[in-house]
């Protein structure tokens, strides 16, 4: 009973953040909106490149456009929930330096969650739009697989944050790493957009381990397409692995940072 009235809560604070930051959003609604068609052009101007190349190539090792438009859905929607609702975490680094980090400690609520919720970025919608209109155009659009590009985004995003509380995290062990944070998630994304069937050998398993692009591409795109019970397991599992890993580092950095050794004055 406790947990739940806490979730609930917790749930009912995180709706309160999202509708002030819709309201701050849209004090220039012409801005806002522009902002967002601007992104979803950008994103749209990157995948019309692929496109081209498919045109040419027919496909890369067995993929073809269709395995790209559903690469993108899932990682612009993966992408646009962490920018909307998660993005505080990659200020982390900051705040520890600083040591605004103190505010979200004497909340009542999760330090980790208080954080994440801090930042948002309302021009990702545009990510929203790209993603579902990508796996609209896939060529694999059935009732079943909506459902199944929605439970794939939910791995990517739940992924894809818990790498970024992971680099950020770096903070409380070590000065000025929010550049190397940053650089290494960059390229987590790069690698992320690439086509999976590109990587083989060593390379392949640097791609699914050691940067866990393949979360990103390879396994959404073998779970959607062939409705792979390996594939969903490994994002179900992987998932958890890395968002505990993530919870445990950001912990034990707590430890260091309430223990005063910090780099520059709190």
């Amino acid at each position: 009973m406790f947990m739940a009235d806490n979730f609930f809560k917790m749930l009912k604070l995180f709706l309160f953040v999202q509708k002030s930051n819709l309201k701050t959003a849209f004090l220039s609604k012409g801005d806002a909106l522009a902002n967002v068609i601007m992104m979803t052009i950008n994103n749209l101007s990157f995948i019309f490149m692929w496109w081209v190349i498919f045109q040419n190539k027919g496909t890369i090792n067995g993929w073809n456009f269709g395995d790209m438009a559903l690469l993108f859905a899932v990682m612009n929607t993966a992408f646009a929930t962490f920018a909307l609702f998660a993005r505080g975490v990659q200020q982390l680094p900051e705040f520890i330096d600083n040591g605004n980090l103190d505010n979200f400690l004497v909340s009542p609520r999760s330090s980790l969650f208080m954080v994440s919720i801090s930042e948002s970025t309302f021009a990702n919608w545009g990510d929203y739009v790209t993603g579902f209109l990508m796996f609209f155009i896939s060529g694999h659009v059935t009732f079943a697989n909506f459902w199944l590009f929605i439970l794939a985004s939910l791995f990517a995003f739940i992924i894809m944050y818990s790498l970024r509380v992971i680099l950020s995290a770096l903070a409380f062990f070590a000065s000025d790493t929010q550049r190397l944070g940053d650089n290494i998630f960059m390229a987590f994304l790069t690698f992320g957009s690439q086509p999976a069937s590109i990587f083989t050998g060593w390379y392949k398993v640097v791609f699914l381990t050691i940067i866990p692009a393949g979360f990103l591409s390879l396994y959404p795109v073998e779970f959607i397409k062939g409705h792979s019970l390996q594939a969903l397991l490994i994002m179900g599992i992987g998932s958890i692995i890395f968002f505990l890993l993530a919870v445990k580092i950001y912990q034990q950095g707590l430890k260091h940072y309430s223990s005063g050794n910090r780099f520059g004055v709190r």
